[in-house]
C-alpha cells in the first residue's frame, strides 16, 4: 500500500500530527519503536496555549496539577512571578493523542524501528529493521534528537543539546503547592535545576551540557533527599532549530528539527504549532512543496526563538545581573511565556 504520508515517532507531536492529516482525509501511517506509545521522558509543563490546539474539557482527564506561579531562585535570592501552567500526565496524555489519532483514520503500529529511508521522485521507501518495506508519498520525521529520519535523510546534525535529568522525590505534594521553582546558580552553569509538583510525587530535575556532568550535580544538589536515583530518567534536548527540515518529499516536525523554546527546552506547544501549519500548507501529495512548511513555520516562530536564545545565554551572565534583570522583569505584565518576544 502506498500511504499518503507516514509518521516516523509515536509521540505528541507526530501522532497529533497524524490526526490532523487524517481528518483531510490522507491515509496515515504511524510507526513507534517502542512496545507502547506514552515512553517520552518529559516534565508535562505546558501553557495554557495547550488549550488552542485541543479540547480543554478532554484535557482535565490529564491534568496532575494546576500551576499558577513559578519562583526563581538566583543562587538564594527568590523571584516570584505569577503566570498560569499545567502539569500533564504525559503518558496518558499521548495514549489519548493516539486515539484522536486512529479515530481520525490513523493507523498507528508499535514495535516498528526504521532503518533505513530512501527518497525516490514520487514516493519516500521506509525500511524497518524487522525487514519490512513501507511507501508513502511524504515522510514526516517526528521522532526526536537522535532522529533516525533526520540522520538516513541526510539533514544537518543536531549540535546544539543539552542532557536533562529527571528524579522524583517520594513525597505527595500538598494542595498549596501550585508553583513550580527554578534555580539559577553557578552549580548549573548555562541552564538551571527545577521542580514541579505532581499529583503523587514531586518531580526534580537539570539540564546540561552532557560535559558538565548533569546526574552527578543534581545528586550532590539534592544530598539527603528521599529519592531513588537508580530510577533516574534522562534524555537529549534540543537547543536550537536545525537550518533546514525539508527535502522533496521528506519534512521534520518537533524535536527532530529542533523547534522548542531555548530558554526552558519545551517543545509541545512549538511543536503542536509547526504541525498545524504542516497540515494547512502540505496541500498536494503528488508534487509537494514542502518549502511552504519551512518558511511558514520560521515565519511563526523563529522571532521567538531568537529571543528565547538570547534569554538562554542570559543564563551564563553572573548572578548580580541575572537578579537585576529579573527585579525589572517582575515589573512587565502580560508576558506571554511561550513568546519571549512579548518582553519588548
Amino acid at each position: 500500500m502506498l500511504y499518503d504520508l507516514i509518521v516516523v515517532g509515536g509521540s505528541a507531536i507526530g501522532l497529533f500530527l497524524a490526526e490532523k492529516f487524517s481528518k483531510k482525509g490522507k491515509s496515515v501511517l504511524v510507526l513507534e519503536k517502542n512496545k507502547t506509545i506514552g515512553k517520552k521522558i518529559c516534565s508535562g509543563l505546558v501553557s495554557y496555549h495547550i488549550f488552542d490546539y485541543l479540547p480543554k474539557n478532554d484535557l482535565k482527564n490529564f491534568i496532575e496539577k494546576d500551576i499558577k506561579a513559578a519562583k526563581l531562585w538566583v543562587e538564594k535570592t527568590p523571584f516570584l512571578f505569577k503566570g498560569k501552567a499545567l502539569v500533564l500526565d504525559r503518558e496518558k496524555f499521548d495514549n489519548y493523542l493516539a486515539k484522536r489519532a486512529i479515530s481520525a483514520g490513523a493507523r498507528v503500529l508499535l514495535q516498528k524501528e526504521v532503518a533505513n529511508l530512501q527518497e525516490k521522485s514520487k514516493s519516500v521507501k521506509v525500511f524497518l529493521k524487522s525487514g519490512e518495506c513501507l511507501q508513502s508519498k511524504i515522510l514526516a520525521g517526528c521522532d526526536g534528537f537522535h532522529s533516525i529520519v533526520a540522520k538516513k535523510s541526510g539533514f544537518p546534525v543536531q549540535k546544539k543539546g543539552i542532557f536533562g535529568i529527571i528524579v522524583f522525590e517520594k513525597k505527595t505534594p500538598k494542595k498549596e503547592d501550585n508553583f513550580v521553582e527554578l534555580f539559577f546558580s553557578k552549580k548549573f552553569p548555562g541552564f538551571f535545576a527545577w521542580k514541579i509538583p505532581k499529583k503523587d510525587s514531586t518531580e526534580w530535575g537539570v539540564a546540561l551540557a552532557k560535559e558538565k556532568k548533569p546526574f552527578k550535580k543534581l545528586k550532590t544538589f539534592l544530598k539527603g533527599k528521599n529519592i531513588d536515583f537508580l530510577k533516574a530518567k534522562g534524555a537529549f534536548i534540543p537547543s536550537f532549530p536545525l537550518k533546514k527540515t525539508t527535502k522533496e518529499r521528506i519534512f521534520l516536525c518537533g524535536d527532530s528539527a529542533g523547534q522548542i523554546k531555548p530558554y526552558t527546552g519545551g517543545g509541545l506547544i512549538y511543536g503542536f504549532e509547526c504541525a498545524k501549519i504542516a497540515a494547512e500548507k502540505i496541500i498536494n501529495f503528488q508534487n509537494p512543496n514542502l518549502l511552504e512548511y519551512e518558511k511558514a513555520w520560521r515565519n511563526s516562530l523563529m522571532k521567538d526563538i531568537y529571543f528565547g536564545n538570547f534569554l538562554r545565554k542570559c543564563y551564563f551572565l553572573p548572578s548580580f545581573i541575572k537578579k537585576t534583570g529579573l527585579y525589572f522583569l517582575k515589573k512587565r505584565k502580560n508576558i506571554d511565556q511561550d513568546r519571549p518576544s512579548s518582553l519588548f
